[in-house]
This record gives C-alpha cells, structure tokens and sequence, in this order.
C-alpha cells in the first residue's frame, strides 16, 4: 500500500520517523519527502529491528524506486534477483534460490504460481502496492523454518499510520525502445491509487484500499546455442562431446538458434484492510490482496544445426556439407494469479500478558496455453543446406552455401502443430497462535504453535497434430517475412510464421490432419501438511539482549503422479514425512546510542520443490528444443545452520553497518541436466532430461557491506545530496555426484559479488536519483556427463534514473529511464566460460507520470 503523504513541509514532517534523529534546522531548504524519507525510514526499520532485517520504503508518494518489486529489492545487500524475459522476477537470498525462501504479504503466507516449484514470482505484485518490503535475513525460532535465505515480507499500508485521510493515485506513459516490431504495438502504461481513513465515535475502526493496473508491450531479439551448445570433432571429422579425449580441442556450436520475442503483459492488483482497534489493548484486522499477472507472448525462431562430420576444419572456421533448418512459432500466454486472505488479532490480556493469532486462506493459480508450430527442412535433402562457419567473433555466423534455398519456405515442411495447456492450482490454509509473557522490565517469554496444510494440483495437457498421407504441407502457405532489424547487427530472422494464415489454414484443413495426444505423465496432485512449535525467551542486562528458542517442524507429504513404466502408464503414489529439531540463538549489544552489534545462530530448512518430489515426468518444449523434467520422491530437505555477525553505526540520517556470515547446508537439491535420444512424438531426437538430486553439501560465506548517508551537513545547495551503496561478497562450495564422479563448483544460480549505488539529489520542489545495479556470473545449468556444458550467467550493470518535480503541494510530474547502459543477457559455456549459450537484448525504457497526493 502507498506511504502517506507529507502533506506540510514543515520540521513535524522531518520527525515523522520514530527512532531516527533529526536536527535539521526549521528553516532549512531540505525536507523529507520523496526518496529521503522512504531512506529514512528503511534505516528505523533495520535499527529497530532485533534480528538482521533489510528494508526498502515507498517514499511520500507510494512508490518504490523500482516499478518490479523484485526490482526494487536488489537495492538491499544480500540479494540478487534472477531475471526471465528481461524482468527482475525470483529474488535469491545470500546464495539461496527463491523457492527456497519465504515470501509472506503483512505476514501472511503467499501460494506459489510456478510449475512445480514453491517460487514467488515477485513480478506479480505491483511494487506500488508495497508500503515497505523486509528481508529478515536471521529468522529466529517464532519465523517459519522454511527459509534459509530468509523471508521476503510486503508490508502494507495501516489507516492508523497515516493519522488523517488520504488519497495517492499515480499514472504514467512508457516508452519501450524495441517494440513493434513483431507483431502489434500496445501502449505501455501503468495507474494506481490507494486510499483511507479512520472512522467511528473514536475513531477506532480503519480502512484502507488500493488498486493497480499496468500494461506493457516489448520485444526481445536473442541467439542462443540450445545445450550442449559446443560440440568437438575428431581427426576425422565426427562429432565428440566437447572436453572428450577423441576431440581435437577446436569448439564449435551445435546450433544457431535467433528469436524475436514480443512480450504483452498485463497486470492487475488489489487490496483492502480493515482494522478495529480498543486503545493499546486490542486489534482486530481482516485483509485481502489479489493479483494476477498475464504473459501475452510470440515466440518466432529460425534455427540451423549441422548434420554429420565436418571438413576443412581451422581454429575458427569449416565447412558441413549437410545441414537442417527449422522455423517455430510460439504462442505461450502465461496467467499467474494470487489470493492471500487474513484475519488476525492481538490482544493485551493483562498487564504483562498478550495473545495474538491468525487465519490464513491463500491461493495460486497458474494457467499457460500454449500453440506451437514448427516446419522442418528434410534431412534427405540436407545438401541443399550445406554451410560454412565463422567462430572467431564471440557471435558465431553460419553462412549458407545457398542462400535461397536455405530460405525458400517452400522447403520447410510442417513437422508438428501442437496445442498444449499447462494448469497448477495450489491452495494453502494456516492458523496461528501465540502467547506471550513480558515482566516489564528485562524477561520475555513467547510461545506459540501453527498448522498448514497445502494442496497442489498440476496438468500438462499436449495435443499434436501432423500431416497425414498425401497431406503436403509446406511453410510457402503461411510464411511471411520476419522483422528487418538485424539480431546483433549480424542475424537476419526471415521467414517466418504468420500467425494468422496457420490458423486459418488449419481450420480450412482440419481433416487433413493426424492426431495424438500426449499421456498426462507430467500431471500429479500432492498434500504437505505441517505442524510447528515454538518457545523462545529473552532477557536483557542493561544494554545486552540475549535470545534463545527451539522450534520444532512436522512435515507429511503425499503425492499421486502418473509415469510410463515399461511401456505402461501407471499410477505412482509416494509418502512419508520428516521432523526437524531447530534451536536459535540471537545477541543484541547497543555499544553506543548509535552503534549496533547483532549476532545469531540459527537452524533452517528447505523442502524440496513440490514437481521434484512427484514422481512425474513432465514434457516442455523451449521453441523447439524438447526438455524432459524427473521428480525424484526420494528428496530430502536440506538443512542449513548459519552464523551471522553485524555491526551497526548510525550517524543522523544514516547508517554505516558491515555483516558477516556463514550457512553449512547439508542434503543441498541441485538440478542434474544431461542430454538423450527419446521419441517425444517426433521420432528419435536429442532430448535434455533433468533430474533434481541431492548433494553432499554446500557452504557458504559472506560479507554484506552497506553505507547510506543524507548529506546534509554539506553547504548550500549540496545538503540537499544522498547517498545509498551496498555490496556483498560470497564464497561458495557446492560438492555433488554426478555419473561421471564428484565435482565440485560454486553454489547454483548465486552470483559471488552483487552491489549497488544510489546518488539522490532533492531540492525544495526537485528530486532526481541515478541508481547502478551489478550482478556477477553465476552457474545457471550444471550438465551431468559433460562439465563443458555448465551454462553460467555473464555479469551485469545496469544504470537507472529518475526525477520528479513538486508542481504543487499536491502533484509531481516524474520522468524515468531504466536499463540506460543498454545491458542485455549473456549467457556462457564451454572452455573458460567464453563461448556463446545465450544472448538476450532488452533496450532502455522511458517513464513520463504524475502523481496525486491528498
């Protein structure tokens, strides 16, 4: 929900944070509004809280500093987001991937809407919706134990906080540089507003509601080399696994496969919460959030491949006299939907006894249609395709030794039109309960217990259709020219498919065709039910504070899937059920009025991913490259015990804090890739099968590194300047068995450096932020028999601006440029991690709005 406004700008305005020092005199220039006061009030937020907490505030006008809410928490140390269709979407904490951390709304339990995993994808909910976002990086033994990175909380707004009434709306107009290109060209554009107000004879009762609504149309070029993207040859020209022995060392891709993607999404929020409150000694609150976020997308591909040996080989160069085209059409429109209901209440029973509870409803949907169309050239005539290559630029060129044939759609026969749907529907129920005891002065005790109980229901719904005998049916009757820029300045996509002509085609021709449908191998239903317990007690001696607490977790999992074995499809069912003992310990020390020292120990899980524990096998296709997903219902959790160190200086209006850290995790799930010839309806093709497994163990250390300072103790004009910087450095080891023996790498999808930069400047009525965000390399994919297939991630910066001018005490017009440095996706493999997997343009992105406060 939006912050409030700073209506006045007045000295009352500058002390609206509890806890943080203000002597700026009265009759300064410099008032808090805007992103200072939303820095201002991340910093109470951390300096109050007792464990490690990291936060990020909307400022004065209900607007985080990022559009995307994972977006936005990349500004936190400690946190790296990874990235799917050139948006921040799954936030990964301290090495931790976001399935495996907690994502909570006012602390209340949120459905995952990902295939098979517990994933959150922060995406789906609008960053303008969020008053505060926290990172609790040290859970202590009242927190849910499944996160071992941490938990990721939303806060929304109160009625109660604002002490008046208020209205924010915003509304602004986007400018995408790549759009239009491959199909229609929807305006970009986002509104919201937020609202509320106490009422009653005392103004005990609160209301607050809000909504949002955001439209976005983009389009993405990108080439790629599907997995294993390089391949070697030997002496006499046949094909090798890169890294074999029999290989003479000489890298070159299996493949080139250029996309144009086009990306219409469509985001819709809403939320409300009603509160009562009697005095200090009790509240009541009923609160609900929806969101749903919809993925139009057009997928067109044009992809070459070499058949058989190669010839006139150099370090850079040679020749395939054999070749195949393919060209695909995509058309996923991916519907993720959440529901989070809660009721809760606490209670001052006494005067130094409190009770609190809630009730917890929660849902997500995820439903994606999919219809896909691919022709093929014929291997028969595979001559016809024969090309030369060139690998001494990072981009690697396949150059036909005739062009116009190996362009004539009418060489491209239909090799599969397919409809595909994928459903999963997961719902979640949870009551709470606690009590606690505070003798007034230095004990503390609380104790407390819940049960969840979760169900998820998966489908995979896949209808194929091909041509039958005497049905020709050639890419010359749908085809029509692809975009005219060049992919890269160097790849030209043309033909493709029009989307239109294959859908009329195949109605006109519906009895022309072969049907089949796929088994439902893919599908499973699955219940977890967990119960929990708590104590924990604290006790403070003067300005040390001492916690420790046990938790304890029942979890019971049953899961009924479907898998062809020997030829048969029969039914799977799987149980069983673990427990875990999880004690913690928390050290809060004020040194000094403004100088903080932290300490914990603490002992976490992670459960595995609902598909991993399924004993299902679930086909999905990337274009055109077919992948085949395993459960494995022999799972455990892993376990994680960490120690965190903090130390804190708070000068006015700042903080200066470094961290340090350290998780053992045992029974680490990783997922294996390797590659198969299977028959997924095509015939024999090379399929990539993944498995997720357990490892050995993991470690990992680190160090979080944070400054934020107002400067305002310069002179003049300068003390209206800010400045935010962060940055975290990681260890990791990742040892795990494979078929080919141990290996030994760094953890999965976590970078070992991620930092950031924010210099803010606000003026009397002017405000402008110039933000840097980097992410280092990461390993994305580990291959089971060929470690030179490992697909890492390339680092990356990105700059960001904004500024905004107060045109009245009540509107401000913005303007913003994200992703000004032009930084695309690059994905490596291979010897040295130099080779070429994927590469992905994003463009930069221009905001113009307005805000109302009121």
């Amino acid at each position: 929900m939006l912050a409030s406004p700073a209506m006045a700008q007045d000295a009352a305005a500058r002390d609206a944070v509890p806890g943080v020092q203000d002597d700026t005199p009265a009759t300064s220039d410099i008032v808090v509004t805007g992103q200072r006061r939303a820095q201002r009030e991340s910093i109470a937020a951390k300096r109050e809280a007792f464990a490690v907490v990291d936060a990020i505030s909307a400022d004065d006008i209900g607007k985080l500093p990022d559009h995307n809410t994972a977006a936005a928490l990349r500004r936190i140390p400690g946190v790296s987001v990874q990235e799917d269709q050139g948006e921040p979407r799954f936030p990964v904490l301290r090495g931790l991937q976001s399935t495996y951390n907690r994502t909570t709304v006012d602390g209340a339990i949120v459905s995952a809407v990902d295939e098979g995993g517990r994933t959150v994808p922060l995406d789906i909910v609008p960053s303008v919706m969020a008053g505060r976002v926290e990172v609790i990086k040290t859970v202590t033994p009242e927190n849910d134990a499944n996160a071992i990175g941490g938990v990721i909380n939303i806060k929304t707004r109160s009625a109660f906080d604002a002490g008046r009434p208020f209205f924010n709306a915003l509304a602004s107009y986007g400018v995408y540089e790549q759009h239009g290109g491959v199909r229609h060209d929807q305006p970009s554009l986002r509104a919201a507003f937020a609202a509320g107000r106490t009422f009653g004879a005392a103004d005990e009762w609160g209301l607050v509601i809000g909504g949002s609504y955001e439209q976005l149309d983009y389009d993405i070029p990108q080439v790629e080399s599907a997995a294993p993207s390089i391949r070697e040859y030997t002496a006499a020209g046949v094909p090798v696994d890169s890294g074999s022995g029999r290989g003479n060392g000489i890298q070159v891709p299996t493949q080139v496969r250029l996309f144009w993607y086009n990306n219409s999404k469509k985001r819709y929020g809403g939320n409300a919460k009603l509160e009562y409150r009697v005095g200090d000694g009790f509240h009541w609150e009923l609160s609900g959030i929806y969101a749903k976020t919809q993925d139009d997308e057009e997928r067109i591909e044009f992809r070459t491949e070499p058949l058989g040996n190669v010839s006139n080989q150099t370090p850079t160069t040679g020749s395939f006299a054999r070749g195949r085209n393919i060209v695909q059409l995509n058309q996923p429109i991916t519907n993720r939907e959440i529901v989070v209901a809660r009721t809760g209440f606490d209670w001052k029973a006494g005067e130094r006894w409190a009770v609190d509870g809630d009730a917890i409803y929660s849902q997500g949907r995820l439903y994606t249609p999919n219809v896909s169309v691919e022709f093929r050239t014929r291997d028969a005539q595979g001559a016809n395709y024969a090309f030369t290559y060139d690998t001494s630029g990072f981009y690697p060129l396949f150059i036909p030794a005739n062009y116009a044939a190996n362009r004539d759609p009418a060489n491209f026969y239909l090799q599969q039109q397919r409809d595909a749907a994928v459903r999963s529907f997961e719902k979640s129920g949870q009551l709470r309960l606690n009590a606690a005891y505070d003798d007034g002065d230095a004990l503390k005790l609380k104790v407390g217990g819940v049960a969840r109980t979760t169900r998820r229901n998966f489908a995979n719904r896949q209808v194929n259709y091909t041509a039958g005998n005497g049905f020709t049916y050639t890419l010359a009757e749908v085809d029509t020219a692809g975009p005219s820029a060049l992919i890269r300045d160097r790849y030209r996509l043309t033909p493709r498919i029009d989307v239109a002509q294959a859908m009329a085609f195949f109605d006109a021709n519906r009895s022309r065709f072969v049907t089949s449908v796929s088994p439902p191998t893919g599908d499973y239903r699955l219940r977890e039910d967990v119960y929990a317990g708590y104590v924990q007690g604290s006790y403070r001696i003067g300005t040390l504070t001492l916690l420790a607490g046990l938790r304890y977790e029942r979890t019971e999992v049953e899961s009924q899937a479907a898998r062809t074995l020997r030829g048969v499809l029969s039914p799977v069912e799987n149980g069983g059920g673990y427990g875990n003992w999880l004690p913690g310990v928390h050290l809060r020390w004020d040194i000094m009025p403004d100088v903080v020292f932290r300490a914990a120990y603490t002992n976490t899980i992670g459960r595995p991913d609902y598909a991993s524990l399924a004993a299902s096998e679930n086909l999905s296709f990337d274009g055109s490259q077919p992948t085949l997903s395993r459960g494995n219902p022999d799972l455990r959790p892993r376990k994680s015990r960490g120690v965190d160190g903090s130390l804190e200086w708070y000068p006015r209006d700042g903080v200066v804090s470094i961290g340090l850290f350290s998780k053992d995790i045992s029974d680490e799930i990783f997922t294996l890739t390797g590659v198969e010839t299977l028959d997924v309806g095509r015939g024999p093709e090379s399929v990539i099968v993944t498995t997720p497994r357990n490892a050995n163990d993991a470690t990992i250390r680190g160090v979080e590194l944070n400054v934020q300072q107002a400067l305002t103790f310069l002179p003049g004009a300068l003390s209206g300047l800010s400045v935010a910087a962060n940055a975290t450095f990681l260890d990791t080891h990742f040892t795990f068995l494979t078929s080919a023996g141990p290996r030994v790498t760094g953890l999965f999808l976590q970078p070992d450096t991620t930092a950031n930069a924010t210099l803010f400047y606000q003026r009397g009525k002017f405000e402008g932020r110039v933000s840097w965000n980097y992410i280092g390399g990461f390993l994305e994919t580990i291959n089971d028999t060929i470690p030179n297939a490992d697909q890492y991630w390339k680092d990356r910066s990105t700059f960001d601006a904004n500024i905004s001018y107060r045109l009245t005490p009540r509107f401000t017009i913005y303007a913003e440029g994200q992703n000004l440095s032009d930084a695309g996706r690059r994905e490596l493999t291979g010897p040295g991690r130099t080779y070429l997997q994927e590469s992905a343009e994003y463009g930069r992105t221009f905001w113009i709005g307005v805000t109302a406060s009121f």
